[in-house]
């Protein structure tokens, strides 16, 4: 059998930015995404069941 499960990735982390100015929200989460982030902490959040695959389905009759 199969399971597909469905899940929330909650990092905690720190990144340093050069500026000559504050940067704001956009651009530090644009230097995240850039990969210049150092994460010390995954949490997992709100799991679930999304599909059951089962390799030995077998069709099913209906009833008229």
């Amino acid at each position: 059998m199969k399971y597909t499960f469905s899940f929330k990735e909650i990092n905690r982390g720190s990144i340093e930015i050069e500026s000559d100015h504050m940067p704001d929200y956009d651009e530090v989460v644009d230097a995240i995404m850039s990969g210049n982030a150092y994460y010390k902490d995954t949490d997992y959040a709100d799991v679930k069941l999304v599909e059951e695959l089962s390799k030995s389905k077998k069709p099913r009759n209906y009833e008229r």
